[in-house]
């Protein structure tokens, strides 16, 4: 992953269950620390449109907070489904 600031995450990334058309599992971690922790993605009919949740789960509340701080986990998660917004968009 290239971050805005032009920082280099070795990211990796093990899908551990995809069920059509509903949702996506799996583990998000670095070359050196597999894992990290664990996404959950759905998506769910509402009023005509796709409601998409990611919800994240780390394996201790001192492992969020450092994918928070140190990689802005959150700000990532958001500059993600922003791209897949723009994405989809163009699709028309």
């Amino acid at each position: 992953m290239h971050a805005p600031n032009g920082m280099e995450f070795n990211n990796r990334i093990g899908f551990e269950e995809i069920v059509k058309p509903e949702r996506m599992v799996y583990a998000h971690g670095e070359d050196d620390a597999p894992g990290q922790f664990h996404v959950t993605v759905t998506f769910a009919n509402q009023d005509g449109k796709t409601r998409l949740t990611l919800r994240s789960v780390c394996a201790s509340a001192a492992e969020r907070d450092k994918v928070v701080k140190e990689y802005g986990a959150i700000e990532g998660g958001n500059q993600t489904l922003d791209r897949l917004a723009e994405h989809l968009a163009r699709m028309g």
